[in-house]
């Protein structure tokens, strides 16, 4: 705490960013402040009084780093920018990333295509949603491809191209730029009416659409005014059944903020050309006795500053503080003006109160669907602590499992879960190098010291930087003696389980040299442990699989004449590797089925 307060008395009175770090040097919580002195020692104020997310923060806290900038709106560009980069634990994060298709169109091409999106990109593309439902998104792009006919192969296409056209082409889905039968000038018009049309400026489509027929008509070219004739009947179709919230054709979002006293949930409704084209739902977890207007200004600057589309105005539930601040970044990001505004009466607060009665449905569904699962996994990783006797609850658990036939392709997988949940991301794969039989002990041992000495070095791993809480191995007392003498090696001292199986393979106690716990005693830990050993064992036995599959693809044995795939396996499965194949005597080889004392001779010769 010296170093700490050491900081505390030399921080600087300007605006900024401060930068919360663990005592492994990890970035775990990024703020702004207007003034940074005042703003951190906040933190360290009356800690009793705050929420747990915050008591926890400040005790994890070793380091704190601060980065001075000019004004405050540099200061909430560089935390945003930071935020996304670090993803820090203890940072409010919104849970939609890759949840909602976008509909995107590549305008940066020569010959934009039109595809289907979870990720937002800054690559010049257009996106518009997001769509609550993949079939609704799928639809909307069939739709639209009968109507304005634009590729979605990925082809390289350049101009005056004289590639073969696809289907599509012949069932009228696309105008085949790859075939040079369209100029790039009369695409890029096809690309503009589309964009409209996905906007919500169907009238401008239709007045374009009418000007063409007409053209045509006039020119005597009534097979191509009957073709315009048909796009104008489907896009007033489909205007006619979207929902109209203003009869004067803004182009503005909807945000509605909902919180209870642990968790917030904003709604995005998407108003485009006066209509309502979309929702986008957003959860913020732990957000606690965040002030409201603050909720609101960090799922601002997250939302918005992922390349999504800012239209000219966003009417709010909740203004936040910074308003001008934020108005300024918007309008950086636009390259046009942006409006922030919380109506009180009209048309607008009309609106508005649409988008609340949404947030409160969705709020409901979240409560009912994961807040439950939420409380039974947080009860859990709590009475782990209580009966384990941990100093914490253990936020990181990695599992380990190993993974073999004989001594055949000798694997182990590590999983990781935090705060619960599975964090595929941090998942990774070994293969056995130093065990040359089967000796489960030794494995676990090569790869929990090959694991653990990269904390001590340098590593970029985003996994292996990170210290575990909780290290829990597939099997019994044997196997946690083994991982303790690697602990020992690498001096470090951290609590280890076993997960051991009862005869019907089923999850049934934790076991170390302290603790014997029947999990059906202890039905609050059973599920989580029951998750972990389920999801390391899959982990592990589908990466053995993998690796049998590619060493049965290739291998010299498939040179040898009279060895096919079901002789090979044999071979493999007996012997473990062409090496020790290699080292088999002849008798040996005749002792597996389907090996001949000629076929035994021969793969002698050219093994050798």
């Amino acid at each position: 705490m010296d170093k700490i307060k050491e900081i505390l008395e030399n921080l600087p009175d300007s605006p900024g960013v401060y930068l919360m770090k663990d005592k492994s040097g990890k970035i775990i919580y990024v703020g702004k402040a207007k003034i940074l002195k005042n703003r951190v020692r906040q933190y360290f104020q009356s800690t009793e009084d705050k929420d747990p997310k915050t008591r926890t923060l400040v005790s994890r806290i070793h380091n704190i780093e601060t980065i001075v900038t000019s004004t405050e709106s540099e200061a909430l560009i560089l935390e945003n920018t930071l935020i996304k980069l670090h993803k820090p634990r203890y940072n409010i994060l919104l849970k939609d990333d890759k949840t909602y298709p976008y509909i995107r169109i590549t305008t940066q091409d020569l010959y934009p295509k039109i595809e289907l999106t979870r990720t937002i990109k800054q690559d010049g593309s257009r996106y518009f949603g997001a769509y609550t439902k993949v079939s609704d998104a799928r639809k909307s792009i069939e739709v639209l491809r009968k109507i304005f006919p634009l590729r979605t192969c990925k082809r390289k296409i350049v101009e005056a191209d004289n590639q073969r056209p696809c289907l599509f082409y012949h069932i009228k889905l696309c105008s085949a730029p790859c075939a040079g039968f369209i100029s790039p000038e009369d695409y890029n018009e096809i690309v503009k009416d589309a964009c409209r049309f996905l906007e919500g400026k169907q009238d401008e489509v239709l007045n374009r659409l009418q000007e063409k027929m007409q053209e045509y008509s006039s020119n005597m070219e009534f097979e191509k005014a009957a073709s315009v004739r048909d796009k104008l009947i489907s896009v007033k179709n489909i205007s006619e059944k979207q929902i109209v919230l203003s009869t004067k054709m803004e182009d503005r979002d909807l945000c509605a903020l909902i919180a209870d006293e642990i968790n917030s949930l904003v709604i995005v409704l998407f108003v485009r050309g006066g209509k309502l084209m979309g929702k986008n739902v957003n959860i913020m977890e732990k957000t606690y006795d965040m002030p409201e207007e603050e909720v609101m200004e960090t799922f601002l600057t997250q939302f918005y500053g992922n390349g999504r589309e800012i239209p000219p105005e966003i009417l709010l539930t909740h203004k936040p503080a910074d308003v001008e601040i934020l108005e300024q970044w918007m309008k950086s990001l636009r390259s046009k003006s942006v409006r922030l505004h919380k109506p009180v009466r009209g048309e607008k607060k009309s609106q508005l109160d649409l988008a609340i009665k949404n947030a409160e449905e969705e709020f409901l569904k979240y409560k009912l669907n994961v807040v439950y699962k939420r409380e039974n996994i947080e009860n859990a990783l709590d009475k782990l602590q209580k009966v384990l006797g941990l100093s914490q609850s253990p936020q990181r658990i990695e599992a380990y499992d190993i993974s073999n036939t004989g001594s055949q392709g000798m694997v182990s997988g590590m999983v990781v879960f935090e705060e619960g949940q599975k964090k595929p991301s941090h998942y990774r794969k070994f293969s056995i190098k130093n065990v040359d039989e089967q000796n489960d002990y030794a494995c676990m041992q090569e790869v929990l010291y090959r694991r653990l000495r990269r904390l001590s070095s340098d590593t970029e791993d985003e996994s292996f930087k990170e210290i575990p809480d909780l290290i829990l191995v597939d099997g019994g007392i044997g196997h946690v003696h083994a991982v303790e003498e690697v602990l020992k090696e690498v001096d470090l001292n951290l609590p280890i389980m076993g997960m051991v199986k009862n005869d019907k393979h089923q999850t049934e106690r934790l076991v170390n040299d302290e603790h014997n716990i029947e999990l059906k005693k202890e039905m609050e830990l059973l599920s989580l442990i029951a998750a972990i050993q389920e999801e390391v064992h899959r982990y592990s036995i589908s990466f053995h699989r993998q690796k049998r599959r590619k060493s049965q693809r290739k291998s010299v044995l498939d040179e040898i004449e009279g060895i096919g795939p079901k002789k090979k396996k044999a071979l493999l499965k007996e012997f473990g590797s062409v090496k020790r194949i290699r080292e088999a005597t002849e008798e040996e080889l005749c002792m597996v089925k389907g090996i001949s004392a000629k076929l035994a001779k021969e793969i002698k010769q050219v093994l050798n």
